[in-house]
């Protein structure tokens, strides 16, 4: 009935049992190297994520500043006697006050923008990728607004 004679080998059965669970390990291993190198990117700060904190930061400055000067690549924002500066550094846009401190606020520009609008300021951020941001803020009547060119106020 049983022999059991030569148990050195493999059955076909055990052989095919052998393929099933190799082939499903080698199934799931493109799944788990794509979650691993997803969860790199869940840690970066994302481009909306710091645009949108950049723009509060900005919005609550120009709420207590009492009058602001926009250049081509460069704010300037007068409170309580401390002169806050907008600037790029490098591939970054960072503030500084009073002409010191090295505070980075936007990572990863390639060139940013502060155009005087009629009542306010409108910002502009190109990154590396090519993907514009835009926001405008306006100002209460108490600020003095200072364009590009012109050395009055509006």
């Amino acid at each position: 009935m049983f022999r059991s004679g030569n148990e050195k080998g493999f059955t076909l059965l055990e052989s095919v049992c052998v393929l099933f669970l190799v082939t499903s390990l080698f199934s799931l291993f493109p799944l788990a190297v794509k979650t691993f190198g997803t969860a790199g990117e869940a840690f970066r700060p994302e481009e909306d994520e710091e645009w949108n904190l950049f723009l509060m930061q900005l919005r609550k400055e120009i709420r207590v500043s009492s009058s602001c000067q926009a250049a081509q690549n460069t704010l300037k924002l007068n409170e309580a006697g401390r002169t806050v500066t907008y600037e790029p550094y490098q591939n970054s846009l960072r503030r500084r006050v009073d002409g010191e401190g090295h505070q980075i606020v936007l990572q990863n520009v390639r060139s940013i923008q502060f155009a005087a609008t009629g009542n306010g300021v409108k910002v502009s951020a190109v990154y590396p990728n090519g993907a514009e941001k835009t926001a405008e803020m306006t100002f209460l009547s108490r600020h003095a607004l200072f364009g590009q060119t012109e050395g009055n106020a509006r």
